[in-house]
């Protein structure tokens, strides 16, 4: 590389631009170019940068003092040969906070870091750099671990939403479904960083978020809740390998001291069916020693704290804390502050039970454990070499060891103080001093607690394989939670251990990381490039397992009986540290050996040199026990060790102390060897990485932010330090080796189309490519437009790579060719403005010139109106005070000569008031005088009229005696009218002997109708003769009575002194007249109310015969009609076309259900008409009823022979219509009422003119001879109504209420008709524009089924009552189960509602005073509870169906929706970016969501839904939207921008006059959480009063939500990045209350939802049939129940008249039902 190569990077480092330089406190701080100067011609460059946040102090506080300054000074040969290195430039701030790390343009480690910082600051705590997820610990509880945040990631592909280890899970769980390849997620970090918690948190997420009933079952089981069973257990495991694997560190609270490998089984369904574990190198020694502050494992503190008290005192443990034992007391600390161990001990028993435990069990663990902390304090004694070690025979301690293992007490003490030597001849026992009587003693502990914590292990996994081990999975995913690397002050043989298993795996991550890298290459096939090399750490591993590497060593120094830690650090020395120059490559250059120590060595790994002190790895290394207390042990009578130290059935399963024999080569003599402890490791790890290798893996880095573990605290030194160990900056370095920096062509093309050159002659920069060959030469021309150099970068089939820098260096371009045309912009404008200013300014002048020459000409003239006003108003003054003087003159003449002429006039007026005054008196004294005698005379004349009228109403009296008598002959006249009714009876009678001379009879009939009508007609003329006659006669007497009166008074003045004898007379007399007068008129209304009862009744029996008349006139017509008319098809199927298109004409019926011009039948009458001859008067109306019914049976008797033999007549015809009601107000409508007494009538029982018709229809086949014939005449026209295949239908009929009760109360054919007809094979009508449905024609369903119930809780049959309606719950529950339409489900739906309402209805009328009613009233309230459910389940299960499929349309069509031009949005994310496709449109527009809406709407319109019903439906579609729109945008990135915002706003607002147009305004409250969260993407964010404004206009979020949304808020290229103050003030706010807000809406879970409703109330039963319906019985109840209302109000027929009133639908006015004993 020459010289001239590094211009252009240094034309990158412009004034202003921003780097990192090093600092020992904050590793890395960003400062700015202020100064730069470079020297072609020497090669020289120098630079000077001003740090941009000034330095701490130790105490916090920060100095005023000038900024920190930084030079930089290189030549350009130093810079080309890499010996100095540029300032690592700095992101701009359109990439602060990234969610993935590779995708910086400066890819180094300080951005790195700083990146981090950034997204932990503002509580991002997970990253993305490439395939590892870093995950940084918050020390504090985050809300992102609830089940909706599970439920939110499941399904949905990395990357589409923020970075978490629930998108690494699913990852995994996709990529084992997707590839069928096994997965493995590797969790590793160092202690405190989060591992633990992060394994956790990853199980129960595959034990959680992928359950279905499609899984299988377990093997040997049929129960549903088998696979659960194992999910629990899989979480159960957690507790339970926490308390016996975990202690508490200097570093963590819950350190994993062993490795886990958790291998999830799945069956051929993906779903869970087992799991098994396999654990690494349990740190054994801190059960004997734990460092100061730390614990040893948690299982003991618990069993202390919580053990059961009824154990505590055979365990020993009687009144004893964790300091009374050595094991427990030796850090110095027993408690974990915010941990209570009583709590964790009763969590980790009740995992034990589920894991499968027992409680026995349970207790015999607790034995064991309690021996280990009695082992620890067994005192043994010996003050020298010499005397050896002894344990005194009453030693406490030992006695409650031996007594709880059940062992030999004496062969224990003995094998713990003395050693056996086994020789070829013999075996010598000698002492053991103190100190190696202590390490024996620890020894059997640690043996002990290994052995239990394998069996634990063994017996977790038989019992979550279900005892099959050994069986394979279909696939599986394997957890592994390892240990990160380790380096301390002391690090022993656990820390080699450690970070050999670290080495292994970095290895593994690299390779991995590498063969990504190198495959994407290949895949997008880019030209001259070569294979990206790495640091490969395989010389360090060699140096630890290689053939003469650590581990051989000091194994072989472990075998020999004088081995020490000391030789085998002198042959490490010798093997490794050779003097000379060592090969970087080999082994012996990653080991070192330190100045200080003689037995210790380092080791160069990956991460960090570490210095391991050999004192102690022999004798952890062979980790035994000896074999006679191996002995004694296994020779224990407790079955629980028993099966502790049992050899495993797999002993290569286990990695801790499992037993491992040897491959035998050769034969030989001596016992073969136990394995090492650093061999049984070095094969388990092999085991380990031959899993990892054969599965797919993913990686979490978790990382500890700061050592005291304080919330949100950031430790930067130890962050990198971390960064460096764990692998991440090494995938950066393998990154930045080759194009670490990519973009998808389309996004490339998007951005960067702008550096094209205007004068480009072929594809323009706004000409759209029409390939990908073009997208391809767009792309090449743009790069080759911005860099000169080819190596700078590549374009592949989809992307374009960059090399490290220059994405950064082009969009600098990008910004710099964009302020350029800005720029332009701005000078355009800008001058266009002054322009304008100017023009604006010089016509301001012209018209201020114009307005000042025009105000001095006002002016001018102002002053000449002026002169000639003043000289005009001097005359005018002068003029008026001349006649003002003249005036004051005038008047006061004037006033002289009023005065005298007043007092001239005051004397007159006095003498004419004297003269009135006296006038007035005289007047007053002659009227006194003439009124008196006027009052005499009036007086002397009233009490002649009293006697005169005495007398009259004596004679008026005997009038009425005589009209009584008159009143006996016109009853006589009533009985011989009787007489000849009942002639003309027998003559009826005699008639239907004589068929074939009908028509004769008839006319006979109708001359006898007439002259009976002719003499009721003289019989009323003659009673009203005499009437008129007795009226006339009282009239004369009046006349004569006046003229009497007359001439009294004129004898007044010479009768007056008997008037007042009479007066005195009379006086007693008075009284008596009066109570003649009472009775005489009580008599006289008597007679007038029986005489008005009379023409009543004469009325009634003229309006029934004249109707009689009408109907066999009627019959008449018809058979005639019969004769001469087709034959007529009258089959009626419920399925058939005929059917359908009989529906489709309804919808051109008239408003009363029939043809307007209706050709069957006779003419319609006129209104008047009919009332005429409806109330033409009668006086029998009972005889004239009895012999209209016999003439209409023999009239039936007729023409039912006719129409065995004949076609179906016209009344067929008219039957196909749908009539609307019966009670229809014109006389034409009732005609046709008569013209189909049998049609499926729909009518609501009652009304004025609907009962005369019934009971005329009820004459005509209710009476007669009591055949079937006679009885069957009203049902002949109904089995005509049916084809002739359907005719053996039986014919049902019901004459009373006790036929009503018997069917009702034994007839099981009416339950099946419900059953079948109205509800199994019913066929639900669909929507048609070519027909129009009435709600009864869809409610009918209901109001049968409501009118049956209601008529057997009158009868009180509650057992019928029970089974009808359970019936019918059952069977539409089974009709609308599968929810297989909306059409079947809005259809049933309404039905339910309109069923209970009826019944809700009833019972509200319904007010039982008797216990009778108490069985009934039960059952319809059960009915009713059940009716309830069944509409609960039809519309929750409608719900559950409409958001599954609604849920499709809400994130495309509502939030990713483009509807709103001139605001697309960039969604370049890193989801587009995995996916390689450039910005794209939303095939679902905001148009489908609201043609959803449409739908919905309009189906539960056609089916008359009820409006609440209707109004909640939707509030649940829009909640289902606001909550899936609000938990995507807030849990994606690419969502959560400005534009984004707009774009949401708009398709919202669609959605709300949606709403408001279908009066669901009120519903759009669901919305309001999503409003206020698209209003914040499109508030201001720069300053701390921004922040201010977002919490006030964004009151329903909380401020958990608010601080989430701005951590991941993309911001624009002209939008600053939201750090600093801004999040710092809003993360202080959410502080209160974040432990308890919920970033996540909770999801409407239906199932914890109860539907209210308020049952409306029925005016009335419509009991309307379709008529392609058969359902006799119904039928026949219908009939009956219309028959048996209008007989019961008969009487109130005439008086009552018409309900005026609507129904609900609007229907003709109907009087209603009376639907139970008291009237609905």
């Amino acid at each position: 590389m020459s010289g001239g190569s590094i211009l252009p990077e240094l034309k990158v480092y412009a004034k202003g631009a921003k780097a990192f330089f090093a600092d020992d406190e904050l590793a890395w701080v960003q400062a700015e170019l202020k100064d730069k100067s470079v020297d072609e011609a020497a090669g020289t460059v120098a630079m000077t940068f001003t740090r941009l946040t000034p330095k701490p102090n130790k105490d916090g506080s920060v100095d005023d003092e000038a900024p920190e300054q930084y030079r930089f000074e290189a030549t350009f040969n130093e810079l080309v040969k890499k010996t100095k290195v540029l300032p690592p430039l700095c992101n701009p701030p359109i990439l602060e906070g990234i969610d993935d790390l590779t995708n910086l343009s400066h890819l180094n480690e300080p951005a790195v870091l700083h990146n981090l910082q950034v997204r932990y600051s503002m509580h991002n705590i997970y990253t993305y750099s490439g395939i590892v997820l870093v995950a940084l610990n918050p020390f504090a509880r985050v809300p992102l671990y609830s089940q909706d945040t599970l439920e939110a990631y499941a399904g949905r592909m990395r990357g589409e939403l923020e970075p978490h280890l629930f998108a690494i899970s699913e990852d995994a769980f996709q990529g084992m479904v997707r590839d069928k390849r096994n997965q493995t997620i590797i969790v590793s970090g160092e202690s405190g960083a989060g591992k633990t918690m992060s394994a956790k948190y990853i199980m129960r997420y595959f034990a959680s978020a992928h359950e279905d009933g499609s899984a299988l079952r377990a093997k040997g089981t049929n129960d549903g809740s088998a696979i659960s069973r194992v999910e629990e257990q899989i979480l159960a495991t957690n507790p339970v390998l926490e308390s016996f694997g975990n202690a508490k560190t200097t570093r963590n609270d819950n350190s994993s001291r062993f490795g886990k490998f958790l291998e999830i089984r799945f069956n051929e369904r993906h779903a869970i069916e087992a799991a098994f574990i396999r654990t690494y190198l349990l740190e054994r020694s801190r059960l004997v020693y734990q460092p100061a502050s730390e614990r040893n494992y948690h299982v003991f503190y618990q069993l202390l704290a919580a053990v059961p008290q009824d154990q505590r005192e055979r365990l020993g443990l009687e009144g004893c804390t964790w300091q009374s034992f050595a094991y427990t007391s030796q850090g110095g600390n027993g408690e974990i502050t915010g941990v209570d161990d009583a709590v964790e001990f009763r969590t980790t028993s009740e995992a034990l039970r589920v894991i499968g435990f027992s409680d026995e069990q349970q207790a015999q663990i607790n034995a064991l454990l309690a021996s280990l902390l009695h082992v620890g304090n067994i005192e043994v004694q010996g003050a020298s070499e010499r005397v050896g070690a002894s344990i005194a025979e009453d030693d406490a301690a030992c006695a409650r060891v031996v007594a709880l293992l059940g062992i030999d007490g004496v062969l224990f003490r003995k094998w713990l103080t003395k050693k056996q030597i086994v020789t070829r001849s013999e075996k010598i026992v000698s002492n053991m001093t103190r100190a190696q009587s202590l390490v024996v003693r620890d020894s059997v502990a640690k043996f002990i607690y290994a052995h239990l914590f394998d069996f634990i292990v063994r017996t977790i996994n038989g019992s979550l394989t279900g005892g099959d081990i050994s069986g394979s999975p279909a696939s599986f995913i394997g957890v592994l939670d390892i240990y990160g690397f380790e380096h301390f002050e002391h690090n022993s043989f656990e820390q080699f251990c450690i970070n050999y298993a670290n080495e292994k795996l970095q290895q593994n991550f690299n390779r991995h990381v590498f063969k990504l890298e190198q495959e994407e290459y290949q895949r997008e096939q880019l030209a001259n490039w070569t294979f990206v090399d790495f640091q490969d750490n395989q010389p360090c591993i060699d140096l630890i397992e290689g053939k003469l590497g650590v581990l051989a060593l000091l194994d072989e120094e472990s075998r020999l009986q004088q081995g020490s830690d000391r030789t085998f650090a002198e042959k490490l020395y010798k093997q490794f540290a050779a003097p000379g120059r060592v090969d970087p490559k080999t082994p012996a250059a990653f080991f070192r050996k330190p100045r200080f120590g003689a037995d210790a060595f380092t080791i160069r790994h990956y991460a960090h040199d570490v210095s391991y002190e050999a004192d102690g790895f022999i004798e952890k290394n062979k980790d035994t026990v000896p074999d006679e207390i191996q002995n004694v042990l296994r020779a224990s009578t407790d079955s629980l060790l028993a099966a502790v130290l049992a050899p495993a059935a797999e002993p290569d399963t286990q990695a801790n102390g499992a037993q491992q024999q040897p491959s035998v080569g050769r034969i030989s003599v001596r016992a073969a060897r136990k394995p090492t402890l650093g061999a049984v490791f070095k094969h388990s790890l092999v085991s380990l990485m031959e899993t990892i290798e054969a599965t797919e893996s993913h990686y979490i880095r978790c990382i500890k932010p700061n050592e005291a573990k304080q919330a949100w605290q950031w430790d930067a030194q130890m962050v990198l330090a971390q960064l460096r160990a764990c692998g991440v900056l090494e995938t950066i370095r393998i990154s930045c080796a080759g194009y670490p920096s990519r973009l998808p062509i389309p996004d490339f093309i998007h951005r960067y189309r702008v550096l094209l050159p205007a004068s480009s002659d072929s594809l323009s920069p706004m000409t759209p490519a029409s390939s990908v060959a073009d997208y391809r030469q767009l792309a090449e021309r743009i790069l080759h437009a911005a860099f000169s150099e080819q190596d700078r970068f590549q374009v592949g089939l989809t992307k374009v790579f960059f090399r490290a820098g220059m994405l950064a260096l082009i969009e600098k371009q990008r910004v710099e060719r964009l302020n350029s045309a800005a720029t332009s912009i701005q000078r355009l404008v800008r001058g266009f403005q002054e322009r304008t200013r100017f023009l604006r300014m010089r016509r301001a002048a012209l018209r201020l010139q114009t307005l000042l020459r025009s105000v001095q000409a006002k002016r001018q003239l102002r002053r000449l109106r002026d002169t000639r006003a003043a000289l005009l108003v001097q005359a005018l003054v002068r003029g008026h005070l001349a006649r003002q003087e003249h005036q004051a003159m005038r008047q006061s003449v004037v006033r002289i000569q009023a005065l005298a002429r007043g007092a001239l006039a005051r004397q007159m007026f006095a003498g004419l008031r004297r003269n009135h005054a006296a006038t007035v008196i005289q007047t007053r004294i002659r009227a006194f005088m003439a009124l008196r005698k006027h009052r005499r005379t009036v007086f002397l004349v009233r009490w002649m009229q009293k006697r005169v009228r005495a007398n009259i109403n004596k004679r008026r009296l005997l009038a009425q005696l005589e009209e009584q008598r008159s009143a006996a002959h016109l009853k006589d006249v009533t009985y011989k009218l009787e007489g000849k009714l009942l002639e003309l009876t027998r003559q009826l009678d005699e008639s239907q002997n004589h068929v074939m001379q009908i028509t004769e009879k008839l006319r006979l009939a109708q001359d006898e109708v007439r002259q009976v009508h002719k003499a009721q007609e003289n019989t009323i003329a003659r009673a009203t003769r005499e009437l008129t006659q007795r009226v006339g006669q009282l009239e004369r007497a009046k006349q004569q009575a006046d003229q009497r009166c007359v001439e009294l008074t004129e004898q007044m003045a010479s009768t007056k002194a008997e008037l007042d004898q009479a007066h005195k007379d009379a006086s007693g007399e008075r009284e008596e007249h009066q109570k003649a007068r009472a009775e005489l008129n009580q008599k006289l209304a008597e007679l007038e109310a029986e005489l008005e009862a009379s023409r009543a009744q004469l009325a009634d029996a003229k309006a029934q015969h004249q109707q009689q008349i009408l109907v066999m006139q009627q019959q008449h017509t018809q058979q005639q009609q019969m004769q001469n008319s087709n034959e007529l098809t009258s089959s009626i199927k419920r399925n058939d076309a005929a059917a359908a298109n009989r529906w489709r004409a309804a919808a051109g019926f008239s408003a009363t259900g029939y043809d307007v011009n209706d050709s069957v039948g006779s003419p319609p009458m006129s209104r008047a008409n009919a009332a005429h001859q409806l109330q033409v008067p009668q006086t029998a109306p009972v005889a004239s009823s009895v012999a209209a019914r016999h003439l209409a049976a023999g009239m039936a008797q007729q023409q039912q022979q006719q129409q065995h033999q004949q076609q179906p007549s016209a009344v067929q015809a008219l039957q196909h219509r749908r009539p609307h009601s019966i009670d229809q107000p014109s006389g034409s409508d009732a005609l046709r009422g008569i013209e189909s007494p049998v049609s499926s009538k729909r009518s609501t029982i009652g009304g004025d003119e609907g009962r005369t018709l019934a009971k005329m229809l009820s004459s005509l086949g209710g009476f007669g001879s009591t055949g079937p014939a006679q009885h069957a005449s009203v049902g002949s026209t109904a089995i005509a109504e049916e084809p002739e295949a359907e005719q053996d239908e039986p014919l049902v009929i019901l004459h009373n209420e006790d036929e009503v009760r018997d069917m009702l109360e034994h007839e099981d054919a009416l339950v099946a008709e419900v059953l079948n007809e109205l509800i199994g094979d019913l066929q639900v009508p669909l929507p048609n524009l070519d027909a129009e449905y009435s709600p009864p024609d869809l409610l009918f369903p209901a109001h049968l089924i409501g009118l049956c119930v209601i008529k057997m809780f009158q009868y009180n049959l509650a057992r019928r009552i029970d089974r009808l309606l359970m019936s019918t719950i059952a069977r539409v529950q089974k009709k609308t189960a599968a929810f297989e339409s909306d059409y079947t489900s809005a259809f049933w739906l309404s039905n339910v509602f309109e069923l209970l309402s009826i019944i809700k209805t009833s019972m509200t009328e319904h007010q039982s005073s008797t216990y009778e009613y108490a069985d009934s009233e039960r059952a319809m309230n059960d009915g009713m509870q059940y009716l309830e459910s069944l509409l609960s389940d039809i519309y929750f299960g409608w719900i559950k169906d409409l958001q599954k499929r609604f849920v499709k349309l809400i994130i495309p069509g509502v939030v990713e929706s483009e509807a709103l031009p001139g605001f697309t949005a960039s969604d370049s994310g890193f989801f587009n970016r995995l996916m390689g496709a450039g910005p794209r449109e939303s095939t679902v527009k905001i148009e489908n969501v609201l043609s959803f809406f449409n739908h919905i709407w309009r189906t539960m319109e056609f089916y008359y839904v009820d409006q609440a019903i209707m109004r909640q439906i939707m509030s649940e579609l829009l909640c289902n939207i606001g909550v899936t729109a609000f938990n995507n945008i807030i849990m994606r990135r690419n969502f959560c921008s400005w534009k984004r915002g707009m774009q949401i706003q708009y398709n919202l607002t669609r959605i709300e006059e949606w709403c408001k147009t279908h009066a669901v305004s009120d519903a759009t409250r669901n919305l309001d959480r999503l409003l206020q969260l698209v209003k914040l993407l499109q508030l201001q964010k720069s300053s701390e009063q921004d922040i201010d404004i977002m919490f006030e206009v964004c009151d329903l979020l909380n401020p958990a939500q608010i601080k989430k949304l701005l951590s991941i808020y993309a911001v624009s290229d002209y939008e600053n990045p939201i750090i600093g103050p801004v999040m710092n003030e809003v993360t202080k706010r959410a502080a209160p209350s974040e432990k308890v807000d919920k970033i996540l809406l909770d999801t409407n879970d239906l199932n914890d939802q109860v539907l209210y409703l308020t049952a409306r109330k029925v005016p009335a039963i419509e009991t309307y049939i379709p008529p392609e319906f058969r359902m006799p019985r119904i039928r026949a109840l219908v009939d009956s129940q219309t028959d048996m209302a209008y007989d019961d109000e008969e009487d109130e027929a005439g008086e009552d008249g018409m309900v005026d009133e609507y129904d609900e639908y609007g229907q003709e006015p109907v009087p209603p039902y009376p639907m139970d004993p008291q009237g609905f």
